[in-house]
């Protein structure tokens, strides 16, 4: 059987020698850091250390958490004043609001809520790149914790979503489900309007009076034809990528006319400006 003590390992941003306390996380790893700080960060790290919860028979003294070592970190990160503040991590986000809670640390929730509501590029990209089982996840913890900016990025993500996905009873469980489905079938709504706006009607509603583009009767009709396919399958996944991939499927055979070409550019911007919007909360 292993030995408990063998089985430890100090952390490196936290190291031996960094503070007066370790705190130990549930998968073994020690952090060193400064108590008089914790106590005045966190009013229950107050009671715990000076009511008694940490060993002071160790030296120095110690004290486990529930915690694993990916959140400790982040945390102490958040508080120590030495330490800049880390890149927010989603894998880790419904932890460290938990931690936030638990510890009555405040301010890391208004650090995520003002990070989320920046303008930061990285952000941006990686919250447009959640897979749908990873958009539902952090649907819940925006839910729980009342992050209304986390909830809208994953509803961006989860309202142009396939179908099949998201019929999960994780999801279906969930309070925003009604809502989500009210939203994507506005969604859906639009994005319908819009190809017959521009496929069927000339334009696209800024530009429905132009008669910029003019098309033979006989692509007429095989545009009207192909557009019954794209209107089921945006009924299945209203996004940008099902969209065009259905397009190429079905109108590439005659994207060298000039105006089907005009009409595909056109298509293309008002669905990307579209698909950028954050979706409305309850």
């Amino acid at each position: 059987m292993a030995d408990p003590q063998t089985d430890l390992r100090n952390s490196e941003e936290f190291p031996v020698g960094y503070g007066d306390i370790q705190l130990t996380s549930s998968d073994r790893v020690i952090f060193h850091f400064q108590q008089w700080l914790l106590i005045y960060m966190s009013p229950v790290f107050k009671d715990m250390l000076m009511i008694g919860d940490a060993k002071e028979s160790s030296n120095p003294p110690s004290v486990t958490l529930s915690e694993d070592s990916k959140t400790i970190s982040m945390f102490l990160r958040f508080i120590d004043p030495m330490k800049d503040n880390p890149a927010l991590d989603f894998t880790i986000l419904s932890q460290l609001l938990e931690a936030a809670r638990k510890y009555q640390f405040g301010k890391i929730k208004d650090w995520v809520a003002s990070w989320l509501n920046g303008s930061d590029p990285a952000m941006e990209a990686t919250a447009t790149q959640f897979s749908t089982k990873q958009a539902i996840e952090l649907l819940e913890v925006g839910t729980t914790f009342d992050v209304p900016r986390l909830s809208q990025l994953a509803l961006r993500i989860l309202i142009k979503a396939p179908a099949h996905e998201l019929f999960v009873s994780k999801l279906a469980r969930s309070e925003m489900f009604e809502h989500l489905m009210k939203i994507r079938s506005k969604r859906i709504d639009r994005l319908q309007q819009l190809l017959k706006l521009v496929l069927c009607g000339g334009a696209t509603p800024r530009r429905v009076r132009s008669g910029q583009f003019t098309i033979p009767d006989t692509i007429y009709i095989g545009i009207c034809t192909a557009m019954v396919d794209l209107m089921h399958a945006i009924g299945l996944e209203p996004s940008y990528a099902c969209c065009m991939r259905n397009w190429s499927n079905h109108l590439n055979n005659i994207d060298y006319i000039d105006a089907i070409l005009h009409k595909k550019k056109v298509f293309q911007e008002d669905l990307q400006e579209l698909e950028a919007e954050l979706p409305v909360l309850p």
